[in-house]
């Protein structure tokens, strides 16, 4: 036997259920759960959650410090023109895989495709008052380089300033002084394709010489592929 009442509310912040129950907590008008104690969170279960709002916050209450911060789930702010369902994969997958889609919703883990034949650019800026040599970057074992350029952003106002792209004890394997014209225009681009084969683990170097420069800047762009 029970009661089934018209209650309109209650006057207390919380609202027990059962002795030992959880009870229903008010918080700056929030609903909480807690357990008996009043402080403590508690569990929810249920068939489905609907969330009128577009983010989810776990760890909603982290100390902000240290590892302990809230992550938060959210929908787009702009850009969606349907309802969106994502169907999760069977499983963890394996080390470096990585998500992939259909196209229909449903998520699989897949192995990401191997990038080391693909083209690689590194990218070094020089300017009038940089020392020499100027590390680039390190090439790696068995990867040929296939196009240096150097590109003018500001003209160099030396009175005759030399770059040269190499290595130790060859300065100018990958590019010559006489093969760029640091003085040139804003947006020149001087491009030299080595065709030298693949090599072992290289430290790339500018060698350059401002030449009483006070002005100026390029970027140095190296190409480099490792061939499957």
């Amino acid at each position: 036997m029970g009661l089934f009442a018209d209650l309109l509310g209650t006057l207390a912040s919380t609202f027990q259920i059962g002795k030992a129950g959880v009870k229903l907590k008010n918080n700056s008008a929030a609903l909480e759960v807690k357990a008996a104690d009043g402080t403590t969170d508690a569990p929810v279960t249920t068939s489905k959650i609907n969330v009128s709002g577009d983010a989810i916050d776990l760890n909603s209450d982290a100390a902000g410090s240290a590892a302990d911060w809230k992550y938060t789930l959210q929908r787009p702010a702009s850009g969606m023109t349907a309802a969106i369902a994502l169907t999760l994969p069977v499983d963890d997958g394996t080390a470096s895989q990585v998500l992939q889609t259909d196209g229909s919703g449903n998520l699989s883990w897949a192995s990401a495709g191997a990038t080391g034949a693909l083209d690689h650019i590194d990218t070094t800026t020089l300017a009038f008052d940089t020392s020499s040599p100027e590390a680039l970057f390190t090439k790696p074992a068995d990867a040929l380089i296939t196009k240096v350029q150097v590109i003018i952003d500001t003209p160099f106002n030396g009175t005759a300033p030399t770059l040269s792209i190499g290595i130790a004890g060859t300065v100018s394997k990958y590019m010559t002084t006489t093969q760029v014209d640091l003085k040139g225009t804003a947006a020149d681009v001087y491009e030299v394709c080595p065709g030298l084969p693949a090599s072992s683990e290289e430290s790339l170097i500018a060698t350059y010489s401002a030449d009483s420069s006070s002005a100026g800047s390029a970027r140095i762009l190296v190409y480099y592929t490792t061939p499957a």
